[in-house]
């Protein structure tokens, strides 16, 4: 089997590209591809003796304050906080008036992180010997909008869906140069464009109201546009368009298809003749070749630029991982797309018997390469494999492998057919001249064969639409390693024989929820008369802090604003009084990331 000489050149950029991504994954550290709380100043639950002159809040990735807010309110929900916050790196800020009482503060925020999510939470501190009015994880205010939301993802599948459509330029290109005079080959592939450019430009519009958590018609708000094109995000996609617009350029070069090769201008010539076949080979073409794929490289690595490649502790590594996935994948869905849309219904034998070979074998490469980077990805991205099972993230990508296990076994089905059917003898039958036969009753095999694998290729590419919907969906997903809940769960035994089972989660930094369990000396749920626990972090002298239970069934205790503002190992002291005259007094260590 022979391949064309640009064919060779793909994938030899793509093995290079996955094989550095496989080299530096063996030498790469830990990584945190989302942005999370690791410490606030004043600490959550903290009390003061005077009120401080700023509120600081330091995130485990470098974060963009943009369009987004810290706010400190007083217990009467009056704002206390001046001036606009400043972010620098990783550490947000905002001053205090000065002058304030004692009481409670509630300190609320709205970042974007570096993977162009917005990142809200709200936690509290308390200046003198007044209580504390316990945050419980709001937001004073900037709650994303459900309109714009969605529009947002369709926005961002309606980007992937274009890059992967316009893909089918490579195939145009690599595996079947005839096509370049087909008008709806040439059709599909600058919709595939417009989708990109479309989704891009919305994108643009949508990133403010998006993270200022405000709505839909301030998409075209001027301040907020402004503020988006000075933010990474915004320079990312304005590169992507540029890009985009280089490519246009570029496109009109490689679609176009020289008077003397198309079929249209003489109408004696050979229908399925491949016009590459005639052409004196042009340096060129080749630059032009050569110059879409950098631009291609370039526009699929803004993808990444605005995901979650952007963020964690090997960044580079990341965004040439996801540039490679996406690059394969717009080479063989793109290639899918122009075979269902315009080769298999077209029947030009001679055509192909040419083009399906060589992308049956670009095809072949890309699945190698998308499970490579794949793998990588999801190792990145998810952490504990409980984590796959337990949270949004990890359900999407189960979902998107599912779809891609399909799309690799009715593609081998699809490749089988091609290489034992048709290629050497459906061509054959339908190319060799001899004197006209009689028609068959029916369909012959040629026509069976053309009918299955045209069935099979629509098939996969509507399982491919679904899969690039789950892929917008996920991309604005908080991964799973920062979300997974790995909560801490302890049993201990009791004096008075029985038992009580402790359980916190998340066991990170924060207002935490912990569930006691209070079981007799047989294992059944018994209830006391009383149960009482505090927090206390030793280590920095802090507490101990009350936590109030409240009963919530036979023998079930629980609370959901146990505050743990920093991380390390805090003992949980467990009281439990089972009579008048028992009372039980347990310990829980409790690690807090």
């Amino acid at each position: 089997m022979t391949h064309a000489p640009g064919s060779r050149r793909v994938l030899a950029l793509l093995a290079l590209l996955a094989g550095a991504a496989v080299l530096a994954v063996a030498t790469a550290g830990p990584a945190l591809a989302h942005a999370v709380v690791v410490s606030t100043d004043p600490a959550d639950g903290s009390r003061l003796d005077a009120v401080p002159a700023t509120v600081t809040v330091t995130f485990s990735e470098d974060v963009s304050i943009n369009a987004g807010f810290v706010r400190v309110v007083d217990s009467s929900g009056d704002q206390v906080s001046e001036g606009d916050a400043t972010g620098t790196g990783r550490t947000v800020s905002v001053r205090l008036r000065a002058g304030l009482e004692d009481g409670s503060y509630i300190v609320s925020y709205r970042i974007v992180s570096a993977d162009s999510h917005p990142i809200t939470g709200a936690y509290a501190f308390v200046v003198g010997d007044g209580p504390l009015v316990a945050a419980s994880g709001a937001v004073v205010g900037g709650t994303t909008d459900r309109l714009v939301d969605t529009v947002f993802k369709a926005a961002r599948w309606l980007s992937f869906a274009g890059i992967v459509l316009f893909g089918g330029l490579a195939f145009l290109v690599l595996c079947w140069p005839a096509g370049r005079a087909v008008p709806r080959a040439r059709r599909l592939v600058w919709t595939g464009w417009g989708m990109a450019t479309a989704g891009a430009v919305l994108g643009l519009l949508l990133q403010g109201p998006y993270g200022a958590g405000t709505g839909l018609a301030d998409a075209v708000d001027g301040e907020l546009l402004q503020t988006t094109l000075g933010s990474t995000y915004g320079r990312m996609l304005c590169g992507r368009l540029v890009l985009l617009g280089a490519l246009a350029v570029l496109a009109v070069r490689l679609l176009d298809v020289p008077a003397a090769a198309d079929p249209a201008a003489d109408p004696s010539a050979d229908p399925d003749a491949d016009p590459s076949a005639e052409e004196v080979p042009d340096k060129g073409r080749a630059r032009d070749e050569d110059l879409a794929a950098i631009c291609a490289l370039g526009v699929l690595a803004t993808y990444g630029g605005v995901g979650h490649a952007a963020a964690g502790s090997t960044p580079t590594l990341a965004l040439l991982s996801d540039t490679t996935h996406l690059a394969a994948a717009s080479l063989w869905i793109g290639g899918l797309a122009m075979l269902a849309g315009v080769l298999l219904p077209s029947r030009r034998a001679a055509e192909l018997a040419r083009a399906l070979p060589r992308f049956s074998s670009l095809a072949l490469g890309a699945v190698g390469v998308l499970l490579v980077t794949g793998t990588y990805q999801a190792w990145r991205e998810v952490g504990p494999l409980a984590a796959l099972w337990s949270t949004d993230y990890g359900v999407l990508l189960l979902a998107k492998i599912a779809g891609f296990l399909l799309l690799v076994g009715l593609g081998y089905l699809s490749r089988e057919a091609v290489r034992r059917r048709y290629v050497t003898p459906v061509v054959h039958a339908l190319s060799v001249t001899e004197a006209p036969q009689p028609p068959a009753a029916g369909p012959g095999p040629e026509d069976r064969v053309l009918r299955r694998l045209r069935a099979s290729v629509a098939i996969e590419v509507a399982i491919a639409t679904v899969v690039l919907m789950v892929t917008a969906v996920l991309v604005q997903t908080a991964p799973a390693k920062a979300t997974y809940v790995d909560p801490v769960d302890r049993t201990v035994r009791l004096a008075s024989g029985g038992s009580a089972q402790v359980e916190v989660t998340p066991a990170r930094v924060g207002v935490n929820t912990v569930r006691v369990s209070v079981f007799d000396a047989q294992g059944a749920p018994a209830d006391a008369r009383q149960v009482t626990a505090t927090l206390a972090l030793p280590a920095e002298r802090i507490g101990p802090l009350p936590v109030t239970l409240t009963r919530a069934g036979t023998g079930q205790y629980t609370t959901g604003s146990a505050s743990m503002p920093r991380p390390g190992t805090w003992e949980l002291v467990l009281r439990v009084q089972v009579s008048e005259f028992d009372r039980d007094v347990a310990q829980v260590d409790v690690p807090v990331t």
